[in-house]
């Protein structure tokens, strides 16, 4: 996999849930699946991940990864990293860091970028 880091200046907004509080001097490592690298160099070679809430009647849902090659549309707040020649944009849910943002590919029919928060399919 290859890796990259994004590296955050001022301070980090919003309570941090059971981690201290990320230093700006933190990086998060960023792993990309070969599969997923050359699925998004032949789409133009940027992807977007962002941890969101799903729209449901009860609270305390935990907050779902998302990827994407285009822009999601009424999102900001992405901040850029570098990795192997992609540019990965990567919105911080709630001042929260992953010690590692890994992003694959899923499907053979229909394939499609995906992003994992520590390995996991959701922010913790």
């Amino acid at each position: 996999m290859n890796t990259g880091s994004l590296r955050r200046s001022g301070p980090i907004p919003g309570p941090a849930r059971g981690r201290a509080r990320p230093k700006a001097e933190e990086a998060v490592r960023v792993e990309v699946s070969p599969e997923a690298e050359e699925f998004v160099r032949q789409r133009g070679g940027q992807v977007w991940v962002w941890a969101a809430h799903p729209r449901m009647c009860c609270s305390g849902t935990p907050a779902f990864m998302h990827a994407a090659i285009e822009p999601p549309p009424g999102l900001s707040g992405f901040s850029p990293v570098s990795s192997a020649g992609l540019d990965v944009w990567f919105r911080l849910p709630s001042g929260q860091l992953p010690d590692v943002l890994e992003i694959g590919l899923h499907g053979k029919r229909h394939p499609r970028v995906e992003a994992y928060w520590d390995g996991c399919s959701f922010a913790l």
